[in-house]
């Protein structure tokens, strides 16, 4: 029987981890970059974000236009994003061209022009971007509760820069991130689909030989705070609100992570959710509310989403966390740990039949956790898992951590008094 995961590791630090699927059509595959945009320093917000729009156009192989249709003109996309942990770019191709998907890819890494009037045209692109998030009341309370509770370390500024930020970025420093993605940090292709691990890595080591040999990660920082911040924002007419905490390392273990996984679907994940059912069903206080956790290299941050009518803000933020309080004090329902169990595992194997699904779930396992677990042996960990684990890992992780709230509500509104919500 073949091998369904596979990992080697290039002379050069190039990283090829395949995740083969016997009966797929298709692969995807792709490169991804241990910096996001928490590793940015004053000066350089936005930057790796600026780099993966910017290497789509044009390489010393091939223009803007030839990035573009190379994979579409065969069926296949091609696509990138970046996030505070990690940038990555990948494809979905026929299993015929995963050759063509890593040359182009790797023509993009390896062999960037950063033409500084493609540069001009791509920094107009993205100070539009931005202003497309900030027309979106819940992207800016997001971003307003990273800054406030991660205040101190990377992860509190946005992944795209500020305006004036992205102004402020020079081709120069686009080429030093260049030089550190060609001599300092590793790069982990991942591939999931039909795909040969051997011949994958054959191809690896010819696209990326221009890689040196680099093994240094960015250096990642944890700080989480305590506080509130209410911004008010013309043109809204609803309080989008957004409160959360952060747990350290030792919640990373997969007992803990799983433990939380299952806490936030049955608190908030779907329609059948605790706070779906609580505040939209039984209240009709939101059409909007969910609860949504992030894992990062050395954290994972948890919290609870919701827009409502600002005079019943405190109303919705009162009965969400009395939920958090009432399983912390009664655990699950009864048949509701069946439930949550049955979303979970459900949902693994309907990923299961998607290579883009478990490349991706490759690459952020690798990039967050550092290691690999099959779908098997999640769900495996899944089912094993006891109500009291799970209550007793919600009640310590809660117990010793810091809240933060963040409002964006329209700006003639009085500000609320939130104190008395920051503990539980």
């Amino acid at each position: 029987m073949k091998q369904l995961y596979r990992k080697t590791v290039l002379p050069n630090g190039v990283v090829v981890q395949t995740d083969y699927m016997p009966h797929a059509y298709s692969v995807a595959l792709g490169a991804w970059l241990p910096r996001g945009s928490r590793h940015e320093k004053v000066g350089e917000f936005g930057l790796s974000h600026f780099y993966e729009h910017l290497v789509f156009k044009g390489t010393e192989n091939r223009t803007a236009f030839q990035i573009a249709c190379s994979v579409e003109d065969r069926g296949g996309n091609l696509e990138a994003y970046t996030t505070r942990q990690e940038t990555g770019f990948y494809a979905t191709v026929v299993k015929d061209d995963v050759g063509l998907a890593i040359d182009v890819i790797a023509d993009m890494l390896m062999n960037p022009r950063f033409d500084k009037a493609e540069m001009e045209k791509e920094r107009k692109v993205i100070i539009e971007e931005i202003r497309s998030y900030d027309d979106i009341p819940e992207e800016v309370c997001g971003d307003v509760f990273n800054a406030v509770h991660f205040k101190g370390c990377g992860i509190a500024h946005s992944i795209t820069g500020t305006v004036k930020e992205v102004k402020a970025l020079t081709n120069e420093q686009m080429w030093e991130y260049e030089r550190q993605v060609l001599c300092d940090m590793p790069i982990y292709v991942c591939a999931a689909g039909k795909v040969d691990h051997d011949a994958l890595v054959e191809l690896c080591s010819k696209k990326f030989s221009r890689k040196k040999s680099g093994k240094i990660e960015p250096e990642d920082l944890y700080k989480p705070n305590s506080g509130i911040k209410i911004v008010g924002k013309q043109d809204t007419q609803q309080a989008n609100l957004f409160w959360g905490v952060s747990f350290d390392k030792a919640m990373l273990e997969e007992k803990n992570r799983l433990a939380l996984s299952i806490f936030n679907v049955a608190l908030g994940a779907g329609m059948s959710s605790r706070l779906f059912q609580k505040i939209r069903e039984e209240r009709g206080l939101a059409y909007s509310v969910y609860s949504t956790a992030d894992v990062y290299k050395d954290c994972m941050d948890w919290g609870v989403s919701l827009a409502t009518e600002p005079r019943q803000l405190k109303t919705a933020l009162k009965l969400s966390v009395d939920e958090i309080r009432n399983f912390m004090t009664k655990g699950f329902a009864k048949g509701e740990l069946e439930r949550t169990k049955a979303n979970i595992i459900g949902g693994i194997h309907l990923g299961a039949d998607s290579p883009e699904k478990r490349v991706m779930r490759l690459a952020e396992q690798t990039l967050h956790l550092g290691g690999f677990t099959s779908l098997a042996e999640t769900e495996r960990a899944v089912a094993k898992l006891t109500e009291a684990e799970i209550v007793d890992v919600v009640r310590v992780a809660f117990a010793d951590t810091k809240y933060s709230i963040s409002v964006v509500q329209p700006s003639e509104n009085k500000k609320p008094d939130l104190k008395e919500y920051l503990k539980f």
